[in-house]
């Protein structure tokens, strides 16, 4: 891991573990679900190999050795099909970082706003995912933060549900800036992409810019956060498409009123009768993704003056976030964060904002 961030004023002496072996059932569910497909694949392949081992034998190969070397293949198959879960209990069982605590306490308003069990359970989240997929600087400097913040972008939208894989994703680009449609980044003004889901051969890539990656967080008022919002379209794309129609959390006979109310509120939008910020739109998928900012940001205000979007987004991500509002509240009071061109740097460089990470 690079540099470590400085330490937060509200991160606590120890760094927190993450219970060893005794996994959440989140992820016990899944070792189980893993198990069972890797008995089956072994098995099948078994199969295969004992038809084999018969004939070998019937020709008078030797019975004992035939019958091992049958079996082998099967265990290397088992043993290929559970090796995530041999992994992710390694990582269990080790401290969980503290300048990764650092990050979600100083950062992470979603999270300091979390009962402890749950943080325990998006502890476990942030470790796997910063385990099995890559993130990547692209000419600038990948730190403690910057990592953890595209992890947490990650986590978020899909922390209500309990089942998630980030199948959809195996790398982030890290940009030292926003960017163009051509992928080059600097400060010409047609570099004005803050992030974007991979399509085509870029499939299975994210690309963010670090700075505006970084404001998503520090800002947790504002109803914007690239991270989120890149996430979310991936969430629109469990069904095979970015539509604006998410493949989870709405029902066949919900896809219909859902459509109605995205137009209805667009159209507000649109009329000057909405605080929703108006790139929402660009189309149906992009009124999804900011959204969604707007949700995980905001709720008790998203809930106050669009209840019927709150409700259908509560459905969607299936998570409430009215027991939060709380205690999101009072975190913001304690630990709101002024964040200008002058404030220090996010990323820990120690240098002011406008000469680091905004450059």
């Amino acid at each position: 891991m690079p540099d470590a961030d400085p330490p937060s004023p509200m991160h606590a002496a120890e760094p927190p573990t993450t219970d060893g072996d005794s996994a959440s059932p989140r992820f016990a569910a899944w070792e189980r679900r893993t198990r069972v497909w890797a008995l089956v694949f072994a098995a099948l392949t078994l199969g295969v190999t004992m038809l084999g081992a018969l004939v070998l034998i019937r020709a008078g190969r030797p019975v004992v050795t035939t019958v091992v070397l049958a079996l082998a293949p099967a265990c290397g198959v088992y043993a290929w099909q559970t090796a995530r879960i041999r992994r992710r209990r390694s990582w269990f069982r080790q401290p969980f970082p503290p300048e990764w605590e650092a990050v979600l306490q100083r950062d992470v308003l979603f999270f300091r706003a979390l009962d402890p069990g749950d943080q325990a359970r998006f502890r476990r989240e942030l470790q796997v995912f910063l385990g099995e997929k890559r993130i990547t600087g692209v000419k600038v400097r990948l730190d403690t933060t910057t990592q953890v913040l595209a992890a947490v972008s990650a986590i978020i939208p899909i922390f209500g549900f309990p089942d998630w894989e980030w199948d959809q994703i195996r790398e982030v680009l890290v940009y030292p800036t926003r960017f163009d449609g051509e992928f080059d980044f600097g400060d010409r003004r047609d570099h004005n992409i803050l992030g974007m889901v991979g399509t085509g051969s870029l499939n299975g890539l994210m690309i963010l810019s670090k700075p505006d990656l970084i404001d998503g967080f520090r800002n947790a008022t504002d109803k914007r956060n690239v991270g989120v919002h890149e996430f979310a379209h991936l969430v629109d794309k469990t069904d095979g498409v970015i539509d604006g129609v998410p493949g989870v959390g709405l029902g066949r006979d919900a896809i219909g009123p859902w459509i109605n109310l995205v137009r209805r509120k667009m159209s507000e939008i649109e009329e000057g009768r909405s605080d929703i910020n108006r790139y929402a739109l660009t189309n149906e998928a992009e009124f999804f993704a900011v959204t969604s900012e707007y949700f995980f940001e905001r709720p008790g205000v998203m809930q106050r003056k669009h209840p019927e979007l709150y409700a259908a987004l509560e459905g969607v991500f299936n998570q409430d976030l009215r027991s939060r509002v709380g205690a999101m509240r009072r975190e913001l009071k304690r630990g709101r964060l002024k964040f200008g061109r002058n404030s220090p740097c996010p990323c820990g460089s120690g240098r002011k904002f406008k000469k680091c990470c905004l450059q």
